[in-house]
């Protein structure tokens, strides 16, 4: 018995069950049964293990078919969305304003405020440092250490 490689894609499946159905239906002419492993088969029972096998790979192939379409279908769906997305929930907002139910229905979140940039913040610590010693202020720490002598007391004379 020689074996065979077993083939890959559907159409050389449904290539090889097509020439075992014709095989069968060629050279099994008067014959009863066909013993495959040890088990008796009519050759219209084999034939039809192959044609189903056939049908099979051509019920999945048109699903397959479907599948793809729906698929294109959906992506053309969504980039029209993606299209006119952004203007209607911006038309919502200038609306109905941002903070208002309407503009949270539509899916509207107030966008975070940015964190300032190191740059930025460097800035603001250098100017905050200079506006404390322009006016004279003075920390906790800095308080602490003046003291004060006690305002003298006026005498009082007796």
């Amino acid at each position: 018995m020689t074996t065979h490689n077993t083939p890959k894609s559907d159409d050389a499946i449904t290539a090889l069950c097509n020439d075992r159905i014709a095989g069968l239906r060629q050279y099994t002419k008067g014959v009863a049964t066909i013993s495959v492993k040890g088990t008796q088969y009519k050759p219209a029972v084999l034939i039809a293990v192959y044609q189903k096998c056939i049908d099979t790979r051509t019920a999945l192939a048109a699903i397959r078919a479907q599948e793809t379409a729906a698929l294109a279908a959906r992506d053309q769906a969504d980039a029209a969305r993606k299209a006119v997305d952004a203007s209607v929930l911006g038309w919502a907002v200038e609306v109905y304003g941002p903070n208002s139910p309407q503009a949270l229905t539509f899916g509207y979140v107030a966008p975070n405020p940015a964190k300032p940039t190191v740059d930025t913040r460097a800035k603001a610590v250098a100017k905050a440092k200079a506006t404390r010693e322009a006016r004279g202020t003075a920390g906790k720490k800095q308080k602490k250490k003046i003291t004060g002598a006690p305002a003298a007391t006026p005498a009082t004379g007796k």
